[in-house]
């Protein structure tokens, strides 16, 4: 008797992606003052917009994304990688990045501001919607490294990342001592050519990754925790 032909096994069926947070309305809303992109007198590849979220809608962010189930980063990290200890939550959210970038004001900024409209390497259509969260608690930074610049689809449109946008929701004046983020201008760690950005509370930082990404790291947080909101400027390929 002929023996049957035995079946593969049907693949396990891939699981279901968590849903997006129910993230925390912008209010008041958005923008609260006027916003005024800033460059950097050392170099135009980093921009600072203050006030880009209130100090009260920034303590309603803190006290939300406590609630989200951040995790520890590996100890070690891969080959290549730099050393990082922080908690981080990180999420597909086409609609918060939707969100952050039509409702806050700085969609018009960053398209009609005559001071920095020429800077992101493309037309801008968009922020990146891999939204990620940082937590940096005491004795947690994050070593000198560049960020990579990365080809994705929105909307229907092929883009890339070409800035890193760094939300900053505490400072020193909810008690977060450290945790500068430092850059350095000729890819070598020197503090005679260091440009440390110190926390503001609501301020917008961006800086140009991809092939002109500055070596930076985030120093050591001293006392209390720095909370930073991470996504990137996308601009269309091609």
């Amino acid at each position: 008797m002929a023996k049957s032909k035995s079946s593969k096994p049907s693949a396990a069926p891939q699981a279901a992606p968590p849903p997006p947070p129910s993230w925390p309305a912008f209010m008041p809303p958005l923008p609260v003052v006027e916003l005024y992109p800033e460059l950097h007198p050392a170099t135009p590849n980093i921009v600072l917009l203050s006030s880009f979220f209130p100090r009260s809608l920034c303590r309603d962010y803190v006290a939300f994304l406590k609630t989200l189930p951040l995790q520890t980063t590996p100890s070690r990290p891969k080959k290549g990688e730099a050393v990082r200890v922080n908690d981080r939550f990180q999420i597909d959210d086409p609609a918060f990045a939707l969100r952050l970038w039509e409702t806050t004001g700085l969609k018009e900024v960053i398209l009609e501001n005559e001071t920095i409209k020429d800077l992101w390497g493309g037309q801008p259509v968009g922020l990146n919607p891999n939204i990620r969260i940082y937590r940096y608690s005491k004795g947690q930074y994050f070593d000198c490294h560049y960020d990579d610049s990365n080809n994705l689809i929105l909307d229907s449109v092929p883009v890339k990342t070409t800035w890193t946008l760094l939300l900053y929701l505490t400072s020193s004046a909810e008690g977060c001592i450290g945790g500068e983020t430092v850059f350095y201008l000729h890819d070598r760690k020197s503090a005679a050519e260091e440009i440390a950005v110190s926390l503001e509370t609501g301020m917008l930082l961006l800086h140009k990754h991809g092939d002109d990404c500055l070596l930076h790291e985030g120093r050591e947080v001293q006392e209390g925790e720095k909370w930073v909101l991470r996504t990137d400027l996308c601009v269309r390929r091609g």
